[in-house]
This record gives structure tokens, sequence and C-alpha cells, in this order.
């Protein structure tokens, strides 16, 4: 197989054409600054933003992921209606199939809207438009996952769970995100011994070169008994781990994402540590997390930025799409599907 420089502009169009699925994005955080604006006025709410410029230089001030959730959770909170959520998850889901994306798991969190007052009603009435819609109109398939807040407590997650039961069927699974804090993950455990009982799946969020990172790993696989890590790249950190992640094939959703602000080594860190996954032979894939509060760059060209930095070949690339494939929550048939549509692509070089 003939691999193109990183640069040429050959692999951007296979890259941007190769089938793939999305398994980490968070869908409040593919709110665009314009469409943050729009919603806003919408809604009668005043921001202090003059343009979508000016969101954007707000959201310079995210340098981790604390300053990033507090700006996150400011500009959410202009999220207030079915329509809001439809519209939101339309124009993501748009933006990701002109990435190739063909299939999506994504997140969303019912506590930051019902801390609001937004009824489970309107959050999960909308999301469900959406998919339909996308499905409809598109020809894109979505589930959803609805993730848990680690810095609020168990028993308001288990209280969301138990809630949600009459829309059991616009979610796939549950996860975990925001902040790690003391008790992650045992402190879970019921909520994830419940979710598994009706048949959900499971995964977590395990953030990246957070304080005893190792230990969060272990506990999510032997406490919460996940399926995937979210990030998961400091599995890496442990040769024990290597093995378990292996030997049980849990999926990992990286994602090499950028913050407004330029760090200096990040995109480095993260492609290289994608890139000594695939090479321990993990299933990680490559994921988008917040795009549109995150220099609004995709699935499609964070691949195109992690092969530059690092060196990722083409070969590479269609392993990530593969594992993306393999550790969705599809059906056999769905699954198959899928990996053909790749393997259509990648023998036709695009």
């Amino acid at each position: 197989m003939t691999m193109p420089s990183p640069d040429d502009a050959t692999l951007h169009a296979f890259v941007m054409a190769m089938p793939k699925a999305e398994l980490h994005v968070h869908i409040e955080g593919t709110m665009e600054p314009e469409l943050y604006l729009d919603i806003a006025a919408r809604n009668g709410i005043a921001t202090p933003y003059a343009d979508a410029e000016a969101v954007r230089q707000r959201l310079r001030d995210a340098h981790d992921l604390p300053s990033f959730i507090g700006i996150y959770e400011e500009l959410i909170a202009a999220i207030r209606s079915a329509q809001d959520f439809r519209d939101l998850a339309m124009a993501f889901f748009a933006k990701a199939q002109s990435q190739g994306v063909v299939y999506a798991e994504v997140f969303f969190d019912p506590q930051l809207h019902l801390e609001r007052g937004i009824p489970l009603a309107a959050i999960f009435g909308g999301l469900a438009r959406a998919r339909i819609e996308a499905e409809q109109t598109l020809g894109f398939k979505a589930r959803y996952i609805m993730c848990f807040l680690r810095d609020r407590s168990a028993d308001d997650a288990l209280k969301v769970l138990r809630d949600s039961a009459p829309w059991r069927d616009e979610f796939i699974g549950i996860g975990l995100d925001n902040p790690e804090v003391d008790g992650f993950p045992d402190k879970f455990a019921a909520v994830f011994d419940e979710a598994r009982g009706m048949g959900l799946r499971l995964t977590t969020h395990c953030d990246v070169g957070q304080p005893n990172t190792v230990a969060h790993h272990w506990g999510a696989l032997d406490v919460l008994k996940v399926e995937r890590i979210d990030h998961g790249l400091n599995v890496l950190d442990d040769p024990k781990l290597i093995d378990a992640v292996r030997e049980r094939r849990i999926g990992l959703t990286a994602a090499p994402t950028l913050f407004y602000t330029e760090i200096p080594g990040r995109m480095e860190y993260r492609a290289g540590a994608i890139k000594q996954l695939l090479e321990h032979g993990l299933l990680v894939s490559l994921n988008s997390d917040d795009p549109g509060m995150k220099r609004s760059l995709y699935i499609g060209d964070l691949m195109l930025r992690a092969a530059r930095t690092v060196g990722l070949s083409r070969d590479m690339l269609v392993q990530l799409a593969r594992n993306s494939f393999v550790t969705a929550w599809l059906s056999d048939e769905e699954r198959d599907a899928y990996l053909a549509q790749l393997e259509t692509c990648d023998t036709a070089g695009a």
C-alpha cells in the first residue's frame, strides 16, 4: 500500500472520505460560537459577547480541564428547549458526516440541564427528534450515552438514571465525565450495577494526567466493569494495565483535542500516546470530544493533525477507524456492514 506524505492532499481526501465512528463526543461541547449566539438570542438571553469571535476569545481562557468546564457550563446555559437540543445535535451530525463519520455514539449530560430547571422531557425530546431526522434526511445513524458528573453525588446519578426510565430506548449506555474527584470510580459502583442490570452498556472517562490515574483505570475495569475507557492514554503508565486492556478487549476512545489557547506539547503527547497504544495492539480510536468549543476541529481534522505531528501512517489511520467500529456498541450485522464500507474505501485508496 502506497503511503502518501502526511502533507499530501491525497491523504486529506482519504481521511475525510474514510468511514469512521465517533465514540467520544459531548453533544453540548459541539456547540459552535455562532450557534450559541443564535440559541441565546432565540431564548432572550443577554450575553456579554458582541459576536462569535468574542465567544472564541472567551474560550481562549481555557487552559486545563477545570477552566474549560467553567466556560463550558457558562455557554451551555443558553440551551433551554427541545428545539435547542434538536438544533445542537443536527448541526453536529451534519458536520460529522462531512468528515466521514457514518455512525456516532454521543454523550449528553442531563444533570447539567436538570440543575437549571430543564426537564428530562425537553432533553430527550430534542435529542430524539434529531436522531430520527438525521437518519431520515442524512442517512446518519446515532445513539446516545447518558453521562453522569463525577463531581456530583452517586445518589443524584442514580435518581437521574431511574427518572430516565420512560426514555430508556433513547440511550444505549451510561458514562462518567467532569472532573475526577475523591472516591472515583468506587462511589459509582451501585449506579453501574443498576445500569448493567437494565441492559445498558458501560464506559467512563479517565482523563489524561490526573492524580491516581493508574488506580482509576484499574477501578474502571474491576469495579465499574466498563467496556470502554474514554481518553485512556495513561494506560501506557502501567505494563500490567496494557496487558489487561488488551486481553479484555477494552476500547480506548482517545481525543487529541486542542484548546483555543496553545499548550506546547499537548498534541505531540496525545497523538504520540495514540500511536503507542496502536503499536501495543490496543483497541484505541481517535475522537473529537468537544469540537465546537475547541477550535472547531472535528474528527477528520484531528486525524490529519495527529498524522502530521507524529507520523501516523495511512495504515494506522485505517486501524483507528477499524477500532472505532470494533468497539462501538453495534450489532454484529451493523458492525460487519460498516467494516465492509471501510475495507472498500481502503482498497480503493479513497
